[in-house]
């Protein structure tokens, strides 16, 4: 008996069929990817969390520096960073790398030490005693960058915190080099460019903006600190996206505040980790990121009204 062969309109209407499902499978495909990438992520920032508990625990219940010289002196003996002195705690270097960092992570300032732990001080090869490479950064409010003893910063107990479980602990660092790196970012000399040791905060000097940096005497004396609001917020990362010097602009564009869609994964003070969205964070009535300047005397953060978030 004679088979019969496929018409070209069968064909067609087969080929059809097969296409529109490609069309509604590939992008359900495509969001189980990120959704992986999203839990992978928080359980990244769960683990940094819990290091960051145990680091306290065996200090006083302090929090950690986000970095400091290795001379007290300043950079070119290079830097320790807060995932050189959690590491015992956390012995995992891919932990720090976002699988939902497109850059995978951005190199420190000088080259990584070999040994993590290494705090020796060399002028003429520093290494930074840091991962190779870091997806995420810290708050500042609970863990400055007191670069060394001069500087007025210090090191934040966990009973001065108000609201422990909704403080920002660790946050993602932004996709886009240039809005860490600023100023640095057209160096051409061997080292000193990248800026991965700096550590975020959600401060500013005016309602309006004006960067808050909290590690020297002028910062220490501004009157009043206010809470960044999300308008501030939008305009810095928009702007250092630019590739423009964006070293005016609020610290918080150092974040990617939209790593997963519509937020980010943070770890909080008391270690656990949740996705959050930006404007949520910095709601001045459920200001998320310090309500006062602990590690500068607890001044209190003020809304734009002029009175204390909540």
């Amino acid at each position: 008996m004679k088979r019969k062969a496929f018409t070209l309109i069968e064909l067609l209407v087969v080929i059809a069929i097969i296409a529109i499902l490609a069309a509604i499978l590939f992008p359900v495909f495509a969001q189980a990817r990120q959704a992986a990438k999203k839990t992978q992520d928080l359980s990244n920032m769960k683990q940094m969390g819990l290091g960051a508990m145990m680091y306290a625990t065996d200090n006083d219940d302090t929090y950690g520096q986000a970095y400091y010289y290795k001379d007290d002196l300043g950079d070119t003996g290079g830097y320790v960073h807060w995932t050189s002195t959690h590491y015992p705690y956390i012995k995992n270097k891919d932990m720090f790398v976002s699988p939902g960092d497109p850059q995978k992570g951005i190199v420190p300032t000088n080259p990584a030490c070999a040994n993590i732990m290494d705090g020796t001080i060399n002028y003429a090869a520093p290494c930074d005693a840091q991962v190779p490479k870091i997806s995420y950064t810290v708050n500042a409010a609970l863990m400055p960058r007191k670069r060394r003893q001069a500087d007025p910063a210090n090191v934040v107990s966990q009973t001065s915190v108000d609201g422990i479980a909704e403080t920002i602990l660790i946050t993602s660092f932004s996709n886009t080099a240039a809005c860490v790196n600023d100023t640095s970012q057209n160096q051409t000399s061997t080292g000193y460019k990248n800026k991965s040791h700096r550590p975020t905060n959600a401060y500013m000097t005016t309602t309006t903006g004006g960067k808050w940096a909290g590690d020297n005497a002028a910062d220490a004396a501004i009157a009043s600190v206010y809470a960044v609001t999300m308008t501030v917020a939008t305009e810095a990362w928009n702007f250092c996206k630019t590739g423009a010097d964006s070293s005016t602009r609020v610290h918080l564009k150092y974040i990617q505040a939209d790593r997963f869609g519509s937020g980010s994964n943070y770890a909080y003070a008391d270690g656990h980790a949740k996705f959050n969205d930006p404007a949520k964070t910095l709601n001045p009535n459920a200001f998320q990121w310090g309500k006062q300047i602990y590690s500068m005397g607890n001044k209190p953060v003020l809304n734009i009204s002029g009175q204390p978030v909540q």
